[in-house]
């Protein structure tokens, strides 16, 4: 994974502030050897729900992002 995402935004997408600390956090878990705190992430990661905004994040970008991640933090 990297270290900065980059997403398109669309007319109708999740909500940005939403997805970026989303991200924030799984970018922290992706870089750390804490057990504890990959587990947790990787469960947040399969509950999450965002909402809908205008001008927000493509959707299919992020749960793609969201899926590889959970799968890297496995």
């Amino acid at each position: 994974m990297t270290n900065h995402v980059d997403f398109t935004v669309v007319l109708r997408g999740y909500h940005k502030a939403a997805v970026d600390a989303v991200v924030a956090r799984t970018e922290q878990a992706l870089a750390s050897n804490d057990p504890a705190l990959r587990a947790a992430v990787r469960n947040e990661l399969g509950n999450v729900n965002f909402d809908l905004r205008l001008r927000g994040y493509d959707r299919p970008q992020v749960d793609d992002y969201l899926a590889r991640a959970a799968a890297e933090l496995g």
